[in-house]
């Protein structure tokens, strides 16, 4: 299933490779990380886990 709303909705989805790049980019910039996740991507889906918590400390992708 493709996600068709969000941020990244109108991009072709990306490689591991890119999104690697786009953790690497946030990182060297000191953001905090935190990527959500869904088994079940529906639009009336409002609970998606959180992968670890905001991770504050992380140097590497």
């Amino acid at each position: 299933m493709r996600i068709t709303q969000g941020c990244f909705s109108f991009l072709p989805d990306l490689t591991d490779e890119q999104i690697t790049a786009q953790v690497e980019y946030c990182l060297r910039n000191d953001w905090a990380v935190g990527i959500e996740y869904t088994y079940d991507p529906h639009p009336r889906n409002t609970y998606w886990e959180m992968w670890g918590n905001p991770m504050f400390d992380l140097r590497d992708a």
